[in-house]
């Protein structure tokens, strides 16, 4: 039997689809697993812009005037903001500050300010637990602060 020169490119060209067909697979299953990263990350987006996240720390407002400030930082909305001192609570004992909670909601960018009483013998820190509801899941976080 004798090989011709269109038995060779009938083989070149049957080795040539071969590869073809498996670089085609290859870009096919990259092209799956790009596409579930992407729905994966927009998921995580369309989570964060409904997701609150609450934070807090003292502010000198004046020569020795403090305010605690609540601020919220997430793109969502944060509802039923409940807060609660565990430690520092002589700062916090200022007329009518603990009756403004639960805070009815903070959009984003939002923030409450606190009166608090800082004296020769209050706390130097506090640390409170903020917890509230969003459009997710809700949170909680707790936050320890010096005042100065």
């Amino acid at each position: 039997m004798e090989v011709t020169i269109s038995d060779v490119m009938a083989v070149a060209a049957f080795g040539l689809s071969g590869f073809t067909l498996w670089r085609q697979r290859k870009g096919d299953e990259l092209t799956r697993r790009l596409n579930a990263l992407l729905i994966e990350k927009e998921t995580g987006e369309t989570v964060a812009a409904k997701k609150g996240d609450l934070s807090a720390n003292f502010v000198k407002t004046g020569k020795s005037a403090y305010q605690y400030r609540i601020y919220n930082r997430g793109k969502g909305v944060a509802r039923n903001i409940r807060f609660e001192v565990l430690d520092g609570e002589d700062l916090f004992r200022v007329g009518g500050t603990m009756d403004k909670f639960p805070f009815p909601s903070l959009e984003p960018h939002q923030a409450i300010n606190l009166q608090v009483r800082v004296h020769m013998q209050s706390p130097r820190r506090a640390t409170v637990k903020l917890t509230w509801d969003d459009d997710v899941d809700g949170g909680e976080k707790t936050i320890t602060d010096d005042v100065f």
